[in-house]
């Protein structure tokens, strides 16, 4: 076998690997809707949009099992920066509620002292009042608030469209090496075909 059809093997080989690398990168994604090939008798959608919500419920569960779960996020409004913030979120809340439900005549009259006095009463008793209800939250509601299905739910509702860009956008650069790759194997299954051919020749 002459040098150019080696080449040849070659290059056609690397190619075809390249090819076949990029079409099944994009094929991940794309088509984003189920397709119906005619006489083959399927349907063609990419891999991530056939199988979005088993892939969202698996990311929601492993987050909530292994990173974070609800629990975890209601004791960090245990520490010291967010019980302020809530005593201050209260202490709004509270002014507020008890100064709309009065007669209208009553409000400028009474804004003040229902402004000091439940200021007073969240700096004596805010921190008990906080702990038993971030206690009551942990014990009896964070089986009931879900960190997973909010996930799944939000991942669900992500446009695909976006969803693509954001994964290509952080994996682009180990993209291109896979697609590399493949032209490199291909190149390596055409050095081997050329080798094969010229021995049996």
């Amino acid at each position: 076998m002459s040098l150019t059809n080696w080449i040849l093997l070659m290059l056609v080989g690397g190619f075809i690997g390249w090819t076949t690398n990029v079409l099944a990168i994009r094929l991940l994604f794309k088509p984003y809707k189920a397709i119906s090939v005619p006489l083959l008798g399927f349907k063609l959608q990419g891999l991530i949009p056939r199988r979005k919500g088993e892939i969202a419920k698996n990311i929601g569960y492993q987050i909530e099992k292994e990173l974070v779960s609800m629990k975890d996020i209601l004791k960090t409004f245990g520490e010291n920066q967010q019980r302020e913030d809530l005593k201050i979120f209260l202490k709004i809340y509270l002014n507020n509620m008890i100064v709309e439900k009065l007669p209208g005549m009553l409000r400028r009259a009474m804004r003040k002292p229902i402004s000091i006095f439940v200021n007073d009463l969240l700096n004596e008793e805010g921190d008990r009042i906080i702990t038993e209800m971030i206690d009551y939250l942990i014990e009896d509601q964070s089986e009931k608030l879900k960190l997973a299905d909010l996930i799944e739910e939000k991942i669900n509702q992500y446009p695909m469209e976006q969803l693509e860009e954001m994964i290509l956008m952080v994996a682009k650069k180990e993209l291109r090496h896979i697609e590399r790759l493949g032209g490199l194997l291909g190149v390596m299954i055409g050095f081997f075909q050329a080798w094969i051919i010229t021995l049996i020749s």
